[in-house]
């Protein structure tokens, strides 16, 4: 229930019943939790995403649109949650980004 419940509430019916049909293999930063993810709102500020969240796995700075700071991947380059927090140039929650992503 729990894996099923998290995937329900971030990836919607679409990403439950996707991760039913293909095996997902997400790698989660450590300091990750889909609860903490899930209160993340836009006009947060950086420090209040890593006291929420921990450290990002991955940076991506993208002038001039901002940063995306990635709290997932996966090993195999398929099939796997996609936890992104998208940041404008004046350092607050621009977007977040939360799907079921199938290759």
């Amino acid at each position: 229930m729990g894996l099923s419940a998290h995937l329900l509430l971030l990836d919607g019916l679409d990403g439950l019943l996707l991760s039913f049909a293909f095996e997902p293999s997400t790698r989660f930063a450590p300091g990750y939790s889909w609860l903490a993810f899930r209160r993340v709102q836009p006009g947060m500020g950086r420090d209040e995403v890593v006291r929420l969240l921990g450290e990002p796995l991955v940076v991506h700075d993208t002038p001039p649109a901002g940063t995306s700071w990635r709290y997932s991947k996966s090993p195999t380059d398929s099939h796997y949650s996609l936890r992104v927090v998208a940041f404008s140039n004046s350092g607050v929650v621009a977007r977040v980004a939360h799907e079921y992503y199938v290759d």
